[in-house]
């Protein structure tokens, strides 16, 4: 039980994290800066921008 606990609060840090990064995407902050700031991996960054790419292109 506590496991799930700590797991949903962790995955509520990550979805957080990841909204942070989206915003700072949009306001054309670098994959560095992002990465830095978030403490997300720029690899992670670059597949949020892909994502984010995408949806633009298919709305």
């Amino acid at each position: 039980m506590l496991y799930e606990k700590q797991g949903s609060y962790l995955q509520g840090k990550e979805d957080e994290r990841d909204e942070i990064a989206v915003a700072m995407l949009a306001e054309g902050d670098s994959i560095k800066k992002i990465a830095r700031v978030t403490k997300l991996s720029e690899n992670d960054v670059r597949k949020l921008q892909a994502e984010l790419a995408s949806e633009t292109t298919s709305a």
